[in-house]
């Protein structure tokens, strides 16, 4: 693991400056203005600052386009895959599994085709395509087995590597994974986030200059209770600025794409969550994947609190030290 003893501060100063958010947009760009990629790779950056732990970068190539790499922690510990949900990025999924920093190795890449520093392109909607990609940037770092930690569209992608090639996935943590629900309410979503979203958006009143927390709140609440204010100005960003729906998790998964090889997983699943409907992703989830430990946030959308995530914070970090 000696290749990532590298020095952060300047291998974060060499790939960071030579990002250029004015160069033009490439066709099909997740950005729907220069503006807008402005503001979010400048929200990007303010992340990076609040993180409490030093971090590092790394691009690498793979076929379906570059992808760029946030790491943390140990680099001689075990190395765990972050996988990101949809239109977040590297840095903050690493805040998210604070935790699992101060003992393990941390690789959490931008989503090509996502907001973030990755290849601006869309995605390929090819089954497998994520899962490929995965591989093909754990192959680009000499990784040929890793543990996953993946939130919401990330766990999609866990799934798909654990279908694809189960020996090379080793513990892995699924909050509130994509992949598992049979069949998504998509007339549900549709009307209950993407018309109040491009209402927001395309509102003829609002002033762009002015971030409208309390109508965000309302937009947000089938998917949060918490957002903090960082997070509603970067909420507001993605609405206002990417071509957000346009994202397909993998999947549906069931128990006949997995075999006995697969290491048992913890699953942390949300009963209120609109996006994945608890019951039949609950149901799922338990005919399909042998679980290490499994906890349902009662009270909780599809976004947990904080304060929801505190304690299982620790528990996540004990079942990939195995203490648990």
């Amino acid at each position: 693991m000696g290749q990532w003893a590298m020095n952060a501060r300047a291998s974060d100063h060499a790939l960071l400056a030579g990002l250029d958010p004015n160069k033009p947009l490439p066709r099909k760009s997740i950005y729907r203005s220069l503006k807008g990629r402005q503001r979010i790779w400048s929200l990007y950056q303010k992340s990076i600052q609040g993180l409490a732990f030093p971090i590092r970068h790394k691009i690498v190539p793979t076929t379906y386009g570059q992808t760029f790499l946030s790491i943390a922690g140990n680099p001689e510990a075990p190395p765990i895959f972050v996988l990101p949900g949809m239109s977040i990025a590297g840095p903050m999924m690493l805040e998210f599994f604070a935790e699992l920093q101060r003992t393990h190795l941390l690789i959490a890449p931008d989503l090509i085709g996502q907001p973030g520093h990755s290849e601006d392109r869309p995605f390929s909607h090819k089954k497998g395509a994520y899962g490929r990609w995965a591989f093909e940037v754990l192959d680009q770092l000499g990784m040929d087995k890793v543990g996953i930690a993946s939130a919401s569209f990330g766990g999609s992608i866990a799934l798909e590597m654990t279908h694809m090639a189960p020996e090379r996935v080793g513990k892995q943590a699924l909050v509130v994974p994509a992949g598992l629900t049979p069949r998504l309410p998509y007339l549900k979503l549709y009307a209950g986030l993407a018309a109040n979203w491009l209402t927001y958006r395309w509102w003829p009143f609002h002033d762009e200059t002015t971030i409208s927390h309390d109508w965000l709140k309302r937009i947000a609440r089938p998917l949060s209770r918490s957002l903090t204010q960082d997070n509603l100005d970067y909420f507001d960003a993605i609405i206002r600025y990417t071509e957000f729906w346009r994202h397909r998790p993998a999947g549906p998964f069931s128990a006949h794409h997995f075999n006995q090889d697969v290491t048992p997983a913890f699953a942390i699943f949300a009963q209120k969550d609109f996006v994945f409907p608890h019951a039949p992703t609950l149901a799922n989830a338990q005919k399909s994947l042998p679980m290490a430990e499994m906890e349902i946030l009662a009270e909780s959308a599809h976004m947990p609190s904080d304060q929801d995530m505190q304690p299982l914070h620790q528990r996540i970090s004990a079942y990939f030290d195995g203490t648990i």
